[in-house]
């Protein structure tokens, strides 16, 4: 019996590590989680299952879609997750992904647009300068950035998080540039499609609820459900 639970314990942990690659989640449980509907699916070209949370307008999240990824065009699968009364347009109450019909690599190549930047012979890309916080609204600079490899189902892709420097003097910064945050930039793909994610900050603490922001380990639990609908 013992030797079971061990053989299980250790398959689980596999399966959860394939998931996340190097990303620090910690898997959640206690909460339900609703797929996207077959339209959503559709017309955005992937599916991804969210938590079943409520925002502060007592509404169910979930992501809806906007455009189309077909024909060279790009769709807009978007999540609004506010909970903060004093919300202003910092990043801290909306997740949106940008789906084109393109390739990771493909895209990365291009350039333009792309999130990420990959240098002739690094294996790593960079985070691309137009996509970046780089400071704080006291003006505190990102002190660090790590890109972080990840894959799922049928994807990979990677995740920059930008760490700022502490406020001086009178200025107090924006709660999502504190400690208590991650700041963090997401691009996943196949060679048939590519989704990114330019900026979302959250909350660093594990949490259940949308009380203090979204948690980010809630986020890469919804992000390990993410499938294309194209190979």
């Amino acid at each position: 019996m013992i030797r079971n639970v061990i053989v299980l314990t250790a398959l689980l942990s596999s399966a959860i590590a394939h998931a996340q690659s190097s990303v620090d989640a910690v898997p959640l449980s206690g909460y339900g989680m609703n797929v996207a509907s077959p339209k959503v699916k559709e017309q955005c070209g992937l599916s991804i299952s969210t938590p079943v949370l409520k925002s502060i307008s007592d509404q169910i999240i979930g992501f809806g879609c906007t455009g189309s990824f077909e024909n060279g065009e790009r769709a807009v699968m978007e999540m609004d997750f506010q909970y903060d009364p004093n919300f202003d347009t910092r990043g801290g109450g909306n997740i949106s992904f940008v789906v084109e019909k393109i390739g990771l690599y493909k895209k990365i190549a291009a350039g333009g647009d792309s999130v990420f930047q990959l240098k002739p012979g690094d294996k790593v890309p960079t985070l691309a300068s137009d996509f970046a916080y780089k400071k704080s609204n006291c003006g505190n600079p990102v002190t660090k950035t790590r890109v972080m490899p990840i894959q799922g189902a049928n994807w990979r892709g990677w995740i920059a998080e930008e760490t700022f420097a502490k406020a001086r003097g009178s200025c107090k910064p924006a709660k999502e540039y504190t400690s208590s945050y991650r700041c963090i930039h997401v691009m996943v793909g196949n060679t048939s499609m590519n989704a990114q994610l330019d900026g979302v900050c959250l909350l660093r603490k594990r949490e259940l609820t949308l009380k203090h922001g979204f948690s980010y380990d809630l986020f890469m639990n919804m992000l390990r459900t993410l499938r294309f609908t194209d190979e």
